[in-house]
């Protein structure tokens, strides 16, 4: 462990794992966005831990604040809702398997917002809003009028708590899975939750190298970066040698092919377990694939998220 994971360790820090989705129409990028939202979070529920909120929940666009007046609080019971930016006073409860809170959100969603998010939990024993047990968002770029992407937001520590992580992990997979075969996803990553969603690899690149809206359109040639869950196009994968030469590298747990060409890679299976060896292994099958730049050495600053999924040496 370097002199900065160590005087950072014990933290809790969020985690996201994005997809990039790549459609010919808006149409397309729109019933990706809307599945995420609805399909994907009814898919992370089911997987455990978590519950739908109470059925039949009032829907309100009068803000974040008239969620306590609009449902009945109680203890233990489940809230949910939606919320948009940068329209962020336009915020509605949420549930899934209501028909009204669905129409909003495709209407919401046809106007490409910058995100749209969705977040579910339980009140407190005083009947407020917690903290959140599932985070899902969609974001637009009106730079990059082709793409929509998709994101799950989760705290590090449900990774390698002994009561959490056998569950969050098949969570994280079965979420990816289900993506990947149900969206046109043409690269992911999953990184520490940094300011513009860059990947770990472009934290620390010199602009423009690190910039993501002038990377994202590369994916045919370059990748962001790597990770212990990833996804590589069909084009990257044909140049770092195919399925075949990924499987017998032996630097990845699973290498799974999608319907659109791309791969769906896990290096290990926990990601506690992605550190040193690992993932220096999958950076050398990767190198010759990845955004180039200068790098920029990280400041050693009090907690900051760790430095050991980059390699910096070459």
């Amino acid at each position: 462990m370097d002199a900065f994971s160590s005087s950072n360790s014990g933290l809790s820090r969020d985690l996201v794992m994005e997809f990039t989705v790549h459609g010919e129409s808006q149409e397309e990028l729109t019933s990706s966005a809307i599945d995420w939202l609805t399909q994907g979070v009814a898919k992370a529920i089911t997987a455990g831990r978590v519950e739908r909120p109470q059925k039949g929940l009032p829907v309100s666009d009068a803000g974040f604040n008239s969620v306590m007046e609009v449902v009945n609080a109680r203890k233990g019971e489940w809230w949910g809702y939606y919320s948009v930016s940068p329209q962020d006073t336009f915020e509605v409860l949420y549930n899934p398997y209501v028909d009204e809170s669905t129409s909003w959100a495709k209407r919401e969603i046809r106007q490409r917002p910058e995100s749209m998010a969705v977040k579910i939990g339980k009140f407190s024993e005083d009947g407020e809003i917690a903290n959140p047990a599932l985070r899902f968002s969609v974001s637009f770029d009106e730079d990059l009028t082709d793409y929509v992407k998709l994101t799950y937001c989760i705290d590090d520590a449900l990774l390698s708590g002994s009561e959490t992580m056998q569950i969050e992990h098949a969570r994280l997979l079965s979420l990816a899975n289900w993506a990947c075969r149900h969206c046109n996803v043409v690269f992911g990553h999953f990184s520490y939750d940094h300011s513009g969603g860059v990947t770990e690899l472009e934290r620390y690149l010199r602009p423009p190298s690190g910039i993501p809206w002038r990377n994202t359109p590369l994916w045919r040639e370059k990748l962001r970066g790597y990770s212990w869950l990833m996804v590589a196009s069909g084009e990257i994968l044909h140049k770092i040698g195919g399925v075949g030469a990924l499987r017998e590298s032996g630097a990845f747990q699973s290498v799974s092919p999608l319907p659109n060409g791309a791969v769906l890679l896990q290096v290990t299976s926990s990601f506690r377990e992605y550190r040193d060896e690992k993932v220096r292994a999958v950076h050398r099958i990767l190198q010759d694939v990845l955004v180039k730049g200068e790098f920029r050495r990280p400041a050693l600053v009090p907690g900051q998220p760790p430095t050991h999924m980059v390699i910096f040496d070459g």
